[in-house]
């Protein structure tokens, strides 16, 4: 007979086969966590449940099935979990009764096979022998039995008189339970290898906590602030994340004003490493987690390494070292920030012309005594703190910034790279790099407003808002290039030769 239960549906739950081969004692420890992030995750949802556990399994009972399997995909600690088609109690009779009404019209004309797994001690008959009795009374109503490559997969978990039957078995994330390795600290900027880097640690059981050091104003804080939202939202359940934000415009002056331009790129790490690890001391973190991969850009480095991690008195973890770009735009996507993190503009590069690849700890010590630490202390004790699961829509909001509508006398700024502004731009928008605008801020009149466009308008909103700081009227065109074209489908935006 079938087991009447107070909800609807019901989910089996399998374990990481790294907790069950823990010793007992740690085990139950890594158990409790997970069982307390699936409750959280649950909760968080507003979904109702009961969390059991069974034959060394869990189950959850739930009245929204799909809300519930979408918790499970999301917390770290789980291998795998099936949706129950139904519990029948009453034995091996009563089990190929269920069978047939359950499946007799799902393997009509195709192949299958039927898997038993038999749990606890009470165990009547083989797990063989149930098979081939349970497949035996289905024989009529399909094609063929095919044990090694069936179209449909039947599987039960037997415990003494009970089964469980389904035919789904979803992989879930696996890892460990988050909670049981202690706290980190992720340097994260935003763009794919930071994410990426802060999900791995979260998935060996590792809470993070976050630091945002800011080269580009509020724009760019926003953006940041929503990706790692959607991170936390998504894969954090059972912490408490924060992100500390600091304004990192000051520190980035006194680098340029008094030090050499090939070292700018591994001193502005050293700093915010710095950063990371004052934030570390104050809430108890044990590791600082950064997205590098070895040899991606001039401040990765072996010997750049080498010199950054000086200044770090805790252990640096680089999860992606050794990791190539594709395959961290994939996990990107798999997590769910993939296009978020590909509208980060590349704000890191202080010097793209010669950057050092090559850096001793002395010279860059020596070259740091020129520059003003003051500066970077009063950054630290002036960052703003987001709690992630506090953060609502209107803190990631930029109607400020952004325009939907080139007003009539709007001057129109192109932000793109001049090649790209030759292929492509609007009729009569002036083209400016960003650096090119920022050093002719003060010859642009500020009696009519002014549009930036860039590819995603995202850069163009970052110096928009500078040039508001500045006392401009000046917007970012909503949705960059894409959507201009949008606006002039037939290409009339373009200059006439």
């Amino acid at each position: 007979m079938e087991v009447s239960t107070r909800y609807p549906h019901a989910i089996i739950i399998r374990l990481a086969p790294e907790i069950l081969l823990k010793a007992p004692a740690t085990r139950k420890k890594f158990q409790k966590h997970l069982r307390n992030n699936i409750q959280q995750g649950m909760e968080s949802r507003g979904v109702e449940y009961e969390l059991i556990g069974h034959e060394g399994r869990m189950q959850v009972h739930t009245t929204d099935q799909e809300a519930a399997m979408d918790v499970l995909a999301h917390t770290f600690g789980v291998a795998s979990y099936s949706p129950i088609d139904k519990i029948i109690d009453g034995g091996l009779e009563a089990h190929k009764e269920a069978a047939v009404g359950l499946y007799k019209e799902l393997v009509t004309d195709k192949t299958y096979a039927v898997r038993i797994k038999r749990l606890g001690q009470k165990k009547k008959f083989t797990s063989v022998e149930m098979e081939r009795q349970i497949g035996g009374c289905l024989r009529p109503f399909a094609k063929k039995v095919d044990l090694d490559n069936p179209e449909v997969l039947i599987k039960g978990d037997v415990a003494g008189d009970l089964a469980y039957f389904y035919t789904k078995k979803i992989k879930g994330p696996g890892g460990f339970p988050i909670g049981i390795q202690g706290s980190a600290i992720t340097l994260i900027s935003g763009g794919f290898d930071s994410v990426v880097a802060a999900w791995y640690l979260m998935k060996r059981g590792a809470m993070n906590d976050f630091v945002f050091c800011n080269l580009a104003g509020g724009a760019y804080e926003r953006m940041v602030v929503e990706i790692t939202k959607v991170l936390c939202d998504k894969w954090a359940t059972g912490t408490r994340p924060k992100l500390y934000c600091i304004d990192f415009e000051p520190v980035i002056n006194d680098l340029r004003a008094n030090t050499s331009p090939e070292w700018w790129q591994v001193i502005l790490k050293r700093q915010m490493y710095r950063a990371g690890c004052e934030i570390a001391k104050r809430i108890g973190g044990d590791a600082l987690v950064t997205g590098e991969a070895l040899g991606q850009v001039s401040s990765q480095t072996l010997s750049n390494l080498n010199t950054i991690d000086e200044v770090s008195d805790i252990p640096v973890l680089r999860p992606l070292i050794g990791f190539d770009k594709e395959q961290i735009i994939k996990d990107a996507r798999m997590i769910g920030t993939d296009k978020l993190s590909e509208k980060i503009p590349e704000y890191c590069a202080l010097n793209k012309r010669r950057p050092a690849i090559k850096s001793g700890r002395n010279t860059i010590t020596k070259e740091e005594t020129k520059m003003n630490f003051d500066i970077l202390t009063d950054a630290v004790e002036g960052c703003k703190i987001y709690d992630m699961f506090d953060v609502s829509d209107a803190d990631v909001a930029q109607h400020s910034v952004f325009i939907e509508e080139i007003p009539e006398n709007a001057i129109i700024i192109d932000c793109q790279p001049e090649s790209l502004y030759d292929d492509w731009h609007v009729a009569g928008a002036e083209n400016y790099s960003a650096g090119k605008l920022m050093n002719n801020l003060r010859s642009l009149e500020k009696t009519q407003p002014y549009v930036l466009y860039c590819p995603f308008g995202t850069q163009s909103a970052v110096l928009a808002e500078r040039m508001q700081k500045a006392g401009y009227e000046a917007y970012s065109y909503k949705g960059g290039i894409k959507q201009l074209k949008r606006l002039y489908p037939n290409g009339a935006e373009q200059d006439d030769e």
